[in-house]
């Protein structure tokens, strides 16, 4: 099953130099934002991929659940916020998402851990089984506010693209909604890792990142960029959400 998140690990990382070198063309912070969300995936999926093959350790479980379950979500989100916000106010969250992922990484790195469940090979430990509470539960604080946002704004933007005329808005309202659907599926697979299922976690992620990908893809296209209505559409609607 290691096989899963190491295919996730590939994924994101392709996704995720695809955004920056928009972003270093058309600059964008949405871009960097979401590019450096997709590098946290990345590493996340890359780690758990090593814990399920080799075996797990203490400092391995601390970076899987930094990048995996802390930091992503929030960044992710902030690029949609830099996307459909005033940039002051943006600026502000993203003031406010760096002193979170800080705190975040603090109560990690201060956070005793339980040993016995890391010396479970082939599968992904479970967070409450190993994870002090008050860790898991900024985890969840987190991830429930970060998906909401970066959901409401794939959804909002699709539904606006998808009343537009033309083959070329309803690409991406379909891009768009693949975004969507694919937060959604990794969102499904990390509930499923909070009950001790963690390869189920694995395959959900490999796929909901996969789908995400697909939504980028089906939006992107080499034409110039413009504005449709407030919706960016860089020949292609920025993703997620946008």
């Amino acid at each position: 099953m290691g096989l899963f998140p190491l295919a996730a690990a590939l994924v994101s990382g392709v996704f995720s130099a695809s955004l920056i070198r928009q972003f270093r063309l058309r600059k964008g912070p949405h871009r960097l934002a979401w590019g450096a969300a997709l590098a946290t995936f990345a590493a996340a999926s890359m780690f758990a991929s090593i814990g399920m093959f080799g075996g797990w350790s203490d400092p391995l479980f601390r970076a899987y659940y930094l990048f995996g379950a802390l930091v992503n979500v929030p960044i992710l989100a902030l690029g949609t916020v830099y996307l459909y916000f005033p940039r002051r106010v943006a600026h502000s969250v993203g003031l406010v998402v760096g002193v979170a992922c800080l705190y975040g990484a603090y109560a990690l790195l201060g956070a005793d851990l339980v040993q016995a469940p890391l010396r479970v090979s082939g599968t992904i430990p479970m967070g409450s089984e190993v994870m002090a509470p008050g860790v898991r539960a900024l985890s969840r604080y987190y991830s429930y506010v970060g998906f909401l946002i970066v959901v409401a704004g794939a959804v909002w933007s699709a539904g606006k693209l998808a009343r537009k005329p033309g083959v070329r808005f309803k690409r991406l309202a379909q891009g768009n909604a693949l975004i969507a659907t694919g937060t959604v599926i990794v969102a499904l697979g990390s509930a499923f890792a909070r009950q001790g299922q963690g390869s189920v976690f694995a395959v959900g992620l490999a796929v909901g990142v996969s789908v995400m990908y697909a939504g980028f893809v089906r939006t992107s296209s080499p034409a110039k960029p413009q504005s449709v209505d407030g919706v960016e559409v860089p020949g292609g609607a920025a993703v997620p959400g946008g």
